[in-house]
């Protein structure tokens, strides 16, 4: 496919690798002295990160010698978080990494599914993690992050102290399973994605290439490791490149610009929410956020109002995009360069996969036509741990060859680029007529009065479905009428919104996405009592 992709950053030598563990093994031998981790008041070296990564292989490996099972982890950015994640690596057994915003019974279910042979757990997950643990169906061993002695928990660091530094005498075959991340499921039970060494190893030099991430970069790490945009398409990258990155453990505006003030912090990557949250007064100061001069986004669709927002308050730095998934890991780019080709496009990678625009299996769209986002190549998942039925037809099995993937974007080509358009579920169809939910979040995103929406068909005897809208307006600016002339005047007749419902508050993932259940049986309870439980 002829996207653009002129000017993507050519890997180093050595940076070319196939497993998680060699991407810590190339910054601790170009940078050993370097500083790659910042957490708290304390720093350390890529040297001393990797030699904390192979102690922690070396106890998995001494403590289960003849049982397999993966590494559970359940807690917040850390640098416990990292030496684990490279540690598991190298001893070949999985990660399993569970949010900390994940409810009980996600958490039974994640853990008797994937049977961990060790969880580790933080304080703030504590309290979930004892609720939960007598429904596990086999006991892991409980490793506490805070080293605090709990009936039978461990303390983390004591579990590895006293092993080797040295990288353990074990092959690794890049192609088994090497991480388990949830999906961010808007409804239903989030599944289990399995992905390969080789396929988060991708992840991490396409991002490198498509975002120009140099090692001379202090990266801020923001996003949790335990959903895949921060640990795939943000966290492993700087570190491949050698860059320093500075744990932010929570988002919270004024603890991003203490750190990014202390530590010269020059980019990070966020989802529009936390982008939104930064930027809201009375706590935002941009002066203080002078180092930055990046600002990479994704996990959600981004608007364009919130773009100018950033972009204005700091014209120092620029707004990149991400595109990606928990099964696909990072897709491609949009550049402050890709913006002003086309404005929404986004580039082809830089060769290390494919992405194309299907009308249907096998017949590729032509310029202007919207179609299927499908991709292809080593980044793939190995599957869903739990959902055959949902695996099948994310390969379209039954109708394709199985080495495309199919992403649930619909997108359109446009002058060298791909430009996003909806999804195929959330499509609506009015009269025979396709009608894009992200096309009228975008409209209606840029009235001054509306903080939130999200687009949705509505059921209708005559047309099939009808567009509505569920909106948050800022203040007292509520104006159900005006703002949906004020999106009948941007498009064509058959687009017109026919409803909005106001709303407190528009529930999301962890990622951005809506988190709501847009069936008409919802519709009807949203026009009884004008209000959405997600």
């Amino acid at each position: 496919m002829g996207f653009s992709h002129p000017t993507y950053k050519p890997l180093r030598p050595g940076q070319d690798i196939s497993t998680t563990g060699q991407i810590l093994d190339y910054a601790a031998g170009t940078y050993p002295s370097k500083v790659g981790l910042i957490y708290g008041s304390q720093s350390w070296t890529f040297e001393e990160l990797d030699g904390l990564a192979n102690q922690f292989a070396h106890a998995v490996i001494a403590t289960f010698p003849d049982r397999d099972g993966p590494v559970g982890i359940i807690g917040g950015n850390s640098v416990e978080y990292a030496i684990a994640h490279f540690g598991t690596a190298r001893t070949g057994r999985c990660t399993v990494n569970i949010p900390t915003r994940c409810s009980q019974e996600d958490l039974v279910h994640t853990v008797n599914l994937t049977k961990p042979v060790v969880l580790i757990v933080d304080a703030d997950c504590q309290e979930i993690v004892d609720a939960a643990r007598r429904r596990f169906e086999v006991s892991p061993l409980y490793m506490s992050t805070s080293e605090r002695q709990l009936g039978t928990q461990l303390g983390f660091w004591k579990f590895f102290a006293g092993q080797p530094k040295t990288s353990p005498a074990v092959a690794i075959d890049p192609d088994t399973g090497g991480s388990v991340v949830l999906t961010g499921g808007t409804t239903g039970r989030p599944k289990a994605v399995l992905s390969s060494q080789r396929a988060r190893a991708v992840s991490a030099m396409a991002a490198i290439e498509d975002f120009r991430v140099e090692s001379d970069q202090i990266a801020g790490y923001t996003v949790p490791f335990t959903h895949a945009a921060g640990l795939y398409s943000w966290f492993q990258p700087p570190v491949l490149a050698g860059c320093a990155g500075v744990v932010i453990p929570k988002w919270d505006p004024v603890l991003v610009m203490q750190l990014t003030e202390r530590h010269g912090i020059n980019v990070i990557f966020a989802v529009p929410a936390q982008l939104a949250i930064l930027l809201a007064p009375p706590a935002f100061d941009p002066e203080r956020l002078r180092p930055l001069r990046r600002i990479v986004i994704g996990g959600a669709p981004l608007s364009r109002v919130l773009i100018n927002r950033a972009e204005a308050a700091m014209p120092w730095m620029f707004c990149a995009r991400a595109y990606g998934s928990t099964e696909t890991g990072h897709l491609a780019a949009q550049l402050k360069s890709d913006r002003d080709m086309v404005y929404d496009g986004f580039n082809q990678p830089g060769g290390r996969l494919e992405i194309e625009i299907f009308k249907e299996p096998g017949v590729i769209t032509c310029e202007g036509e919207i179609g299927d986002v499908a991709t292809r190549g080593p980044h793939l998942m190995t599957g869903y741990l739990d959902d055959e039925e949902a695996q099948n037809a994310f390969f379209k099995s039954d109708v394709a060859d199985g080495q495309w993937a199919w992403t649930g974007d619909l997108a359109v080509k446009h002058n060298g680029y791909f430009r996003l358009v909806g999804r195929s579920k959330h499509m609506i169809l009015s009269g025979g007529l396709n009608i894009y939910p992200a096309e009228l979040e975008d409209i209606l995103g840029r009235h001054p009065a509306v903080a939130d929406c999200v687009v949705f068909g509505m059921e209708d005897p005559t047309w099939g479905e009808l567009p509505a809208a569920a909106v948050v307006f800022n203040g007292d600016g509520a104006d159900a009428d005006a703002a949906m002339e004020y999106v009948a005047e941007r498009v064509a007749r058959y687009k017109r919104l026919r409803k909005i419902f106001v709303l407190d508050e528009i529930t999301r993932t962890g990622a951005g996405k809506a988190q709501v259940d847009l069936t008409p049986k919802r519709c009807l309870e949203m026009d009884k009592d004008n209000s959405l439980n997600a």
